[in-house]
């Protein structure tokens, strides 16, 4: 209910019809009030001028009859007068103040107090007076009292009258207001609809237009920026789409050269060392049984003999390296743990200054061919990356796995990289492809670094023994 009656004080409707009707009720007010007082005074100046008028006259005309003594007559003529409708008494008296004639509702003893206007009378009688001279000398004074009531009747219809043509005309106001504001705000409220429909994403809604002004030219503007909108959201999504194939075209082609590579450099270790392993074998056997079969008095032959047994030995070391290289065999044969400790233990004997330490959790066993050479020569790569560029002094290896996903983290505190600086480019390269990689097997790859805040890598594969 309170949220009902606060959406209603805040709609476009409500407060166009309050502020028109307010402004309407608030002049119409003034303006009858302005014509209350015009009224009161016209009819107030009015009064005064006629009973001033009046008594004058009757003055006059009084003081003749007053000269030849005739009240009679006088009495006579007064008594047609106060047949008029507003006079409430006529009173009068002589030189002395006495009383010689009185008409209408006052005594001959009673002397009301004169008033000024009509507008300061207390009584409800508006009592005025007037000398009675005849060539210049006093003949008395006549007292006459107009009643109000007449007056305060026409007053009373003429206020009833303008407030009720001042309510018909607000009643009027708020019909028409009414029906202006439900068309505008009705007409505001379907643009408003169709804003709310644009932004849900439905470019298929249109506004009518109706009427040929503001309110339908915006409308009509309205329909042109949502097709225009419309037009340019399916070219964008027409070219996202097309951006996100070719996204992952690239992810399969590149997930494909991981697979051709990896199966390329598995071939090439299983040819060294069936091939020019047995070769060199073949080599040394050879070389002994030379040495062996000459003569001992022949020291050029096992010189030769001896320095064919050391160069085949130096071929078979770079050749196990090489092999080492391609495709680790303690992989294959004791799994990515193992071989993990094995290429760690012997990059931190080649770089004793550099303090790593490593945390391998969870069963690392069953984790698929796909997972295990990822997981290995990412770690591979940053371990040289971190000899090459990091200055490090500090690394750290975690390796976890539970029972959704494999979690890894390289962390390290050399001086890491700004990844906007061009020399960082060769960096950025591998970042990407260990992205790939990552990637490759619906894995998320993140990495935090800035200058001398050393480079973390955070990596999360989920567990799929098919990969």
């Amino acid at each position: 209910m309170l949220s009902a009656i606060k959406n209603l004080f805040h709609s476009l409707r409500f407060r166009l019809i309050a502020s028109v009707v307010t402004i309407e009720v608030i002049m119409l007010s003034l303006l009858v009030w302005n014509n209350i007082s015009i009224i009161h005074t016209t009819h107030t100046d009015r009064l005064r001028d006629t009973a001033i008028s009046m008594i004058q006259q009757i003055a006059t005309t009084s003081g003749n009859y007053m000269v030849a003594v005739d009240y009679a007559t006088l009495k006579e003529y007064l008594s047609n007068i106060i047949s008029y409708k507003e006079l409430s008494y006529i009173v009068v008296v002589d030189r002395d103040e006495n009383a010689v004639i009185a008409l209408g509702t006052v005594t001959p003893e009673a002397r009301p107090k004169i008033d000024t206007h009509p507008a300061l009378v207390n009584d409800n009688v508006f009592d005025i007076a007037q000398n009675i001279q005849v060539a210049g000398q006093p003949m008395g004074r006549m007292l006459m009292g107009f009643s109000l009531s007449l007056m305060d009747d026409a007053i009373h219809k003429s206020r009833n009258r303008g407030i009720t043509i001042a309510l018909i005309e607000i009643i009027l106001t708020i019909l028409v207001t009414i029906i202006i504001g439900l068309g505008l705000t009705r007409r505001l409220g379907l643009l408003s609809k169709a804003a709310g429909e644009v932004e849900t994403g439905n470019y298929s809604v249109t506004v009518p237009t109706e009427t040929d002004d503001e309110v339908g030219k915006t409308a009509a503007a309205f329909n042109r920026m949502v097709a225009e909108v419309s037009k340019r959201t399916q070219q964008l999504l027409y070219e996202e789409k097309r951006t996100q194939q070719l996204l992952t075209e690239n992810r399969l082609l590149i997930k494909k050269s991981l697979e051709v590579q990896e199966e390329e450099r598995k071939h090439l270790a299983r040819e060294l060392h069936d091939e020019l392993g047995q070769c060199i074998t073949a080599i040394q056997a050879d070389a002994e049984s030379i040495r062996d079969l000459s003569p001992e008095c022949d020291h050029r032959v096992i010189t030769s003999a001896d320095a064919i047994l050391n160069v085949s030995a130096h071929i078979y070391d770079v050749v196990h390296s090489m092999m080492h290289l391609l495709r680790p065999s303690i992989l294959d044969n004791l799994g990515l743990e193992e071989a993990l400790k094995d290429e760690i233990d012997v990059w931190k004997k080649r770089n004793p200054k550099i303090s790593c330490i490593y945390d391998f959790d969870g069963d690392l066993s069953n984790l698929g061919e796909r997972i295990n050479i990822t997981i290995y020569r990412i770690i591979q790569e940053c371990l040289t990356n971190i000899v090459k560029h990091a200055s490090a002094s500090h690394v750290s290896i975690e390796l976890k796995r539970d029972r959704e996903n494999l979690h890894l983290s390289i962390c390290d505190d050399g001086i890491g990289m700004d990844s906007a600086a061009p020399s960082q480019a060769h960096i950025g390269l591998g970042i990407i492809g260990m992205r790939e990689r990552i990637q490759a097997l619906n894995g998320i790859f993140m990495h935090e670094t800035s200058t001398d805040n050393g480079f973390q890598i955070f990596i999360k594969i989920p567990n799929d023994k098919e990969q």
